[in-house]
């Protein structure tokens, strides 16, 4: 589902991209106390400095002429030195340690990886021990919703509780992706593809311009995704005690479509609007100059939304093929 954690790091973002007077920052803007030491030695005008010593030995007559001339020597270093700092290359986003494009798609990749690696091991634990896969499934739910809220109320990025989420979720999604297509052959497949499209055309959207966020993308976003938490909870609750049968519930007709679909393709939509938000944070993030740990935190909340997404795919695919 949607992931709060863009609610925090765009705060961070807003309030880092102003300079302490609350301005606007400028590229490469850096507090007074992080700027580059002097490369004259600290000094606040090594020029002046060198002047006053000039003057101050105008008036030693009698002075070494090889004392003197070793004194325009090392002025001639220090010249050469500034002249060298001059003419090298401008430091990019990557030495400054600001967040890239690359970082986010490196992230990106190396946790969607983990992901797909847990997946295989659910999938396998399923084809050997179905009942005990969906039981660690079960638990693993548990783990990752705690890993998951860690990551969203922790002070400091935890790359290590990212890098652990995608693994045990990846392990969820096997062992439940099994269990689908035992019931439904061929449903993972399509599910995926699926998936791949709703990605792929959703940042092909949001690149060219057709798709932009907004406050009001925003607030339907956020309303959205946690209405849909509300009643994923509920219907857990509702399931788990037996009060009432949502298998039912969700195979209720409304103009000849079960309602599972119709709620599905709703909460694919909000998905949807959700990878807008991150694909535009990303950006104003990159923009903004930010931190390279924060590529961590877009990974997390871009993998979150592909999951939710994946999960509603493969529901609704399952009402079409369960009528076949």
């Amino acid at each position: 589902m949607a992931n709060p954690v863009m609610n925090s790091i765009q705060k961070d973002w807003s309030a880092q991209s102003q300079t302490p007077a609350g301005y606007p920052t400028m590229p490469g803007y850096q507090p007074a106390a992080q700027q580059a030491p002097n490369p004259y030695g600290g000094q606040a005008n090594p020029y002046a400095a060198q002047q006053g010593q000039a003057y101050g030995q105008q008036g030693a007559y009698g002075m070494p002429q090889e004392q003197a001339y070793g004194q325009q020597g090392a002025y001639g270093d220090q010249m050469a030195s500034y002249e060298a700092m001059m003419n090298a290359p401008a430091a990019d986003a990557v030495d400054r340690g600001h967040m890239t494009y690359d970082d986010v798609v490196v992230k990106s990749l190396m946790c969607f990886g983990l992901l797909v690696a847990g997946a295989v091991v659910g999938w396998m634990a399923g084809v050997i021990v179905p009942g005990l896969a969906m039981l660690t499934a079960l638990g693993l739910c548990a783990v990752t919703l705690g890993l998951g809220l860690f990551v969203r109320f922790s002070k400091k990025v935890r790359p290590g509780a990212i890098i652990a989420y995608s693994l045990l979720e990846g392990f969820v999604l096997g062992a439940l992706s099994f269990a689908f297509e035992t019931l439904y052959p061929g449903i993972v497949v399509l599910a995926v593809l699926a998936t791949l499209i709703v990605i792929g055309v959703t940042l092909g959207a949001f690149s060219f311009g057709f798709v932009r966020n907004s406050k009001t993308l925003t607030r339907v976003a956020l309303l959205g995704s946690t209405a849909f938490a509300i009643y994923y909870g509920i219907s857990f609750v509702l399931g788990v005690t037996g009060a009432v049968d949502m298998t039912l519930v969700r195979n209720i007709q409304v103009f000849g479509i079960p309602l599972g679909v119709i709620i599905g393709l709703l909460a694919v939509f909000i998905g949807v609007l959700c990878l807008v938000r991150d694909f535009d944070a990303v950006k104003v993030g990159v923009n903004a100059g930010v931190p390279v740990k924060y590529s961590w935190l877009c990974t997390f909340a871009i993998m979150t939304d592909v999951i939710w997404i994946y999960l509603e795919i493969l529901r609704i695919l399952s009402y079409f093929m369960r009528r076949d």
